[in-house]
């Protein structure tokens, strides 16, 4: 019943906490504000970051479920509880240094956020009913590693980094390729549907985002959603080699 009780009020701290700043001004700003406020190209239509509101839905829906079945083996451990107060105090405490324009700090605690996550992500095995439960888990590490690239590639163009010679369209395209490659990573070696899912919501987001100004971005963001959705619908893993 405490592990629970810790999943729940860490749960509902970060949602209301993240919801409120993404939307409402804090110091007169937002952090969508805060966002837009860079010409990144990378940067997705605003629409995109509705996915808090249903991230944080899926997020409550597993908790309650967990609660319901405490008694059985599939309660949440020890270490996933612990990891999972880590992952919301690490969003907070992320969120909070991005409103306060503290991009690098903000930009290694989401690091240290995703670091956690992925490791609660890795405590479910990848086989059996136990894939259900772990979606959740995949949505939220997914749309962790999107915002994550957002702070980096915010935080570069802050302090005016060159990108070696290479234009801001030529490294979108490069960072948009290696984000597909590890998703189908994930699709391929930890049978996750969920994970690829979140990038083609995100890049098809890019993609609005940009039109016809930067018509690299928006092709390659087409393109590699298409990719991901064609990995997502017939990348296997062959069965003698599991």
């Amino acid at each position: 019943m405490g592990r629970m009780i810790v999943i729940f009020c860490s749960l509902i701290a970060a949602a209301v906490f993240t919801l409120y700043s993404f939307w409402l001004p804090i110091k007169g700003k937002s952090t969508i504000e805060m966002i837009n406020r860079l010409p990144l190209l990378i940067s997705p239509s605003s629409y995109v970051y509705i996915f808090w509101f249903f991230l944080f839905i899926v997020l409550f829906i597993w908790a309650i479920n967990y609660s319901k079945n405490r008694k059985s083996e599939t309660f949440i451990s020890t270490v996933q509880t612990v990891l999972f107060l880590l992952v919301m105090l690490f969003q907070i405490i992320s969120i909070h240094l991005w409103n306060n324009e503290k991009l690098l700090y903000s930009s290694i605690s989401i690091a240290l956020q995703l670091l956690f996550l992925f490791a609660l992500y890795l405590t479910y095995p990848m086989k059996g009913d136990f894939l259900k439960k772990r979606t959740p888990i995949a949505i939220y590490f997914g749309w962790t590693t999107f915002i994550f690239i957002i702070n980096v590639c915010s935080l570069l163009l802050y302090h005016e980094w060159q990108g070696f010679g290479l234009s801001n369209a030529l490294w979108v395209v490069i960072i948009l390729t290696l984000a597909t490659l590890v998703a189908l990573h994930l699709r391929y070696h930890h049978y996750d549907i969920a994970y690829p899912l979140v990038f083609v919501w995100c890049f098809i987001g890019i993609a609005i985002a940009n039109g016809f100004d930067e018509l690299l971005v928006t092709t390659s963001s087409l393109f590699l959603s298409g990719v991901l959705i064609v990995g997502i619908l017939f990348m296997k893993k062959n069965p003698a080699r599991q």
